[in-house]
Parts: C-alpha cells; structure tokens; sequence
C-alpha cells in the first residue's frame, strides 16, 4: 500500500509546485501568467524596440556642492547648532522650511548672527561652510 502512496504524492506535489511557481510563487503581487518574467505590453513584440525615448535621469549632485540660501534665526554655539530659515532648495527637492543644523567648526559660528542672510553648504547634516549673503 505505501508502495503505491508514495508515487501518488510525488505527483501531487510537482503538480502543486508547477501550479504555484505559474502565478508568482509568492513574490509580492506579480501574480498571474509567467510570475511577472519577460511579460510584454499588450500589442508588442519582444523584437521590435521602443520607439519612445526615455530620458536619462541627471544624477544628483552631491549635498556638499549645493549652495543654500537662508537666514540665521537662533544660534547655540555651546551645541554648534545654528536654526536657519532657508529657501527652497530644488537640487534636493526641499520646500522652504526651518531646521536647526549641527556646525561642523565652531569658528563658522563667530561671524554670523542672528538675522542675518547666509549662504551655506551641508555635509551629512552639518553645515561645511558658511558665508554672508
């Protein structure tokens, strides 16, 4: 009797393998026909090319080459941390807003003041560099 179980099963647990691996097998959603793999749009061939262009993303620049503009609202030099209200930064895709940054010397700290507008540069969070506007 276990002679002729144990083909039965074997059977039974390919057919279920082929089954679940034909509608994704469990990989986030890409269920139905083939599991997501070399699916091509309704209407084109896997040989002809795209005729739109996709255009190529600008990388990013890095943060310490991004000059911010703003204006000094607080100053804790016993913390090295200054709050600026900056402008609107398009390179790192910030709105205008309010933040308190670290200082990465305190000597940046020992000309500016409260008020007064300054440019700057970050680096992980701490401002690098900073100059009057």
């Amino acid at each position: 009797m276990l002679k002729r179980l144990i083909p039965l099963l074997m059977i039974a647990l390919a057919a279920a393998t082929s089954a679940h691996a034909q509608y994704g097998g469990g990989r986030g959603g890409e269920g139905g026909g083939g599991g997501g793999r070399n699916r091509q749009p309704s209407g084109s061939s896997p040989s002809q090319p795209s005729t739109a262009a996709t255009p190529t993303p600008k990388p990013p620049k890095p943060m310490n080459t991004i000059e911010i503009v703003g204006v000094i609202e607080a100053i804790d030099a016993d913390a090295k941390r200054v709050t600026i209200a900056y402008d609107a930064v398009d390179e790192l895709n910030w709105p205008h807003g309010t933040m308190q940054f670290g200082i990465y010397k305190a000597d940046l700290l020992k000309t500016a003041s409260v008020g007064e507008r300054v440019r700057f540069k970050l680096d992980s969070q701490q401002i690098t560099e900073l100059t009057p506007y």
